[in-house]
Formats: C-alpha cells, sequence, structure tokens
C-alpha cells in the first residue's frame, strides 16, 4: 500500500468516524515503523495498524565446521524498499482480536 493511499485511508477514517485516535509507534525490529488508528465503527471499537519494515535481501549463514560452534544468521536489508502489513482488529472483551480482513481484498 502506497503512502498516499494509507493518508487517505486515514483521513476518511477521521473524517467518518469520531472520536478516532492516531498514533505512530516504534516497531521490535530495526528500522520497523508502526501506525495505528483507533476509532469507534458500526461493529463497535475498532484499531487498524500499517506496519512498515525494510525488505529482506538476504540471509547469510556463518558457520564453522568444528564441534562446539554456533551458528550465526546475518540479515541484509534494503535501505530503500519496504514492506507493509495491514492488520485490522476489534476491541472484544477487553482485548484487540483480529478480523478476517481476506474478504475486503
Amino acid at each position: 500500500m502506497t503512502d498516499e493511499k494509507w493518508e487517505q485511508i486515514v483521513g476518511r477514517i477521521k473524517d467518518e468516524f469520531k472520536g478516532s485516535t492516531y498514533q505512530t509507534l516504534d516497531g521490535e525490529y530495526e528500522n520497523e515503523k508502526i501506525e495505528e488508528i483507533i476509532f469507534w465503527g458500526p461493529a463497535g471499537k475498532m484499531k487498524l495498524t500499517r506496519k512498515t519494515k525494510p525488505r529482506l535481501l538476504e540471509e547469510k549463514t556463518h558457520y564453522s565446521g568444528r564441534a562446539g560452534q554456533t551458528t550465526g544468521i546475518e540479515k541484509v536489508y534494503s535501505e530503500d524498499e519496504f514492506v507493509n502489513t495491514i492488520e485490522l482488529f476489534k476491541y472484544d472483551n477487553g482485548e484487540w482480536m483480529p478480523v478476517d480482513n481476506s474478504s475486503f481484498v
């Protein structure tokens, strides 16, 4: 999803659903960014999240033939290509439950 399309969706949610809150968080991985908007929709309290992280280019495995040595994995990420993941959650009984959004595509 492009940045422009995401901004359109967030703007539309802010216009149509009152009481929405938008925030940006740092993800658990390096250079990962999480954007989320929480709003009250027709089905109740909802949360739409977008995770953006660098594209994984390759994994290099470092190992030694000696006994007792461990194997190391070095991950190489792109500096200019990113991967976006969109998830929709519904607040139910004190927990955020994922909504099956395969029917929306």
